[in-house]
């Protein structure tokens, strides 16, 4: 009698450690998630519309980001002597932590238009992160800067 209360204590320690122990797995490895995802429940945006209904957020937060590149756009000197317009497009993500990061020209018009489009990028304000399943996550993104003069 004493054997088997003994095992079935044994088990259930056993069964109770790995239960435990598979449940901080879960817990670290979601936390360590560095997937890049490029689509999310909650697309990552450009901050300054959280007072806004949710509805409005979106829009409002894109309004922002390409106001931001107007006021900070400088038209390259060689596009402009050349009398060159062109669409540049940045891929780049936002990180859990809103964060720009692994900013790339995936299109280059060229006369240094693709370098003013990467420069922008680079000098955004952080943003509020994706959200996907309810966690933070890092997101890819892409967007067109239209230079014309």
């Amino acid at each position: 009698m004493k054997k088997k209360i003994g095992y079935t204590l044994y088990l259930v320690f056993l069964l109770s450690s790995c239960q435990s122990d598979s449940n901080s797995a879960r817990t670290t490895t979601a936390a360590e998630d560095n997937t890049v995802y490029t689509k999310v429940d909650i697309m990552p945006r450009f901050a300054g519309c959280e007072d806004l209904a949710k509805e409005k957020r979106a829009a409002c937060a894109s309004s922002k980001m390409f106001n931001y590149i107007r006021q900070n756009i400088q038209y390259p000197e060689a596009a402009k002597a050349e009398e060159k317009e062109g669409r540049a497009v940045v891929s780049f993500v936002v990180d859990k932590s809103g964060k720009i990061r692994d900013i790339e020209v995936v299109k280059d018009p060229g006369n240094g238009m693709g370098a003013e489009a990467e420069r922008i990028v680079k000098s955004f304000p952080d943003w509020i992160p994706g959200l996907h399943k309810g966690n933070k996550v890092n997101v890819k993104y892409l967007i067109p800067v239209t230079f014309k003069q």
